[in-house]
């Protein structure tokens, strides 16, 4: 930190700060306001490069899961459509699946982006929020790669491969 930004916050206030009753006084109190507010804005400037990237990484994966959860949805719509819905138990629970990874993603990147507040409250929520969303993807995942297995097992089981 340079001497010039030590001197700015470690200056004395231009006038008395207690009036002749012993009470903080109005100019005081508006002038350690203003330099509270001066020395928030310079703590958090903007977003850094890093805080940039996660944020964006975040809405993209949560855009990319709802556009497979859109497409898987529909090829399972038409399977269901030609085929009916006997034995496509395990492709139901794969769908559940990804729309559970749906949920999590999006909830992971307005929990990210809450975490980039200058308020504490919000930022904590952020977080909360984040992990919540990390365990409806984590769920999600799993349930997917359950049913996947299985519809695996009883392809192999009926001679068809997908």
């Amino acid at each position: 930190m340079s001497r010039k930004h030590n001197r700015k916050y470690n200056r004395s206030f231009k006038k008395n700060v207690l009036d002749d009753n012993g009470q903080i006084s109005k100019e005081s109190k508006a002038e350690l306001m203003q330099r509270l507010n001066e020395a928030e804005k310079e703590r958090h400037p903007g977003l850094t490069a890093a805080e940039n990237k996660v944020l964006a990484g975040t809405w993209i994966q949560a855009v990319g899961t709802l556009l497979e959860a859109q497409g898987v949805t529909e090829e399972y719509l038409i399977t269901v459509a030609e085929e009916g819905e006997e034995g496509l138990e395990a492709e139901r629970q794969a769908v559940f699946g990804i729309w559970l990874q749906v949920i999590g993603s999006f909830l992971g990147a307005i929990g990210a982006w809450q975490q980039l507040s200058i308020d504490e409250e919000i930022q904590r929520k952020g977080l909360k929020l984040g992990i919540i969303g990390s365990w409806f993807e984590a769920f999600g995942a799993a349930s997917e790669a359950v049913a996947e297995t299985q519809g695996l097992i009883e392809g192999e089981e009926e001679g068809v491969l997908p």
